[in-house]
């Protein structure tokens, strides 16, 4: 007897397979063209993308299709499409003065033909613009897609421990 356990690593693998037809937006920045697969330093370009707290500088790392799901529990929980995803985080991303995410050296990717998925614990530093401070380790979990040879998210999530 077979028996097929479907975690939730091999779900989003399925949710990520299920938008492989979908085209991006070609008013975009182009995403530069990546090696073979992606990598802890695509990981950290990423998270230096969402650090200019302007989500546009993030965009060109992630497909358009506005079926994708992002999870990130900041400004929300669940934003379907890339243009719900960029609106609740450019609210978020509003009260902020600065912030900085660095991928800490647990970063893992596993590629699996035109997919590859990703996962990391993250530092991040937060700098309200009130002045106040906050630092705290984040979990991130991400997969891609190749499309045209660029490497862009298909499905992101994003959260912080309980604190």
């Amino acid at each position: 007897m077979v028996r097929i356990v479907c975690t939730p690593m091999l779900a989003a693998l399925l949710l990520a397979m299920t938008v492989l037809g979908q085209e991006t937006s070609p008013e975009l920045p182009v995403a530069p063209a990546f090696s073979a697969f992606p990598d802890r330093k695509l990981m950290q370009e990423i998270m230096d993308a969402w650090a200019t707290l302007n989500p546009h500088s993030a965009a060109k790392y992630y497909d358009q299709s506005p079926k994708n799901v992002f999870f990130d529990d900041a400004g929300g929980v669940k934003f379907v499409g890339w243009q719900a995803y960029e609106d609740g985080l450019r609210k978020v991303m509003a009260s902020e003065q600065q912030a900085k995410w660095a991928v800490n050296d647990d970063a893992v990717v596993h590629a699996a033909g035109r997919y590859a998925w990703g996962t990391a614990t993250v530092h991040a530093e937060y700098v309200a613009k009130d002045g106040s401070r906050q630092s705290m380790e984040e979990r991130w979990t991400l997969i891609w897609a190749n499309r045209g040879g660029k490497w862009l998210v298909v499905h992101e999530h994003f959260s912080a421990s309980p604190r």
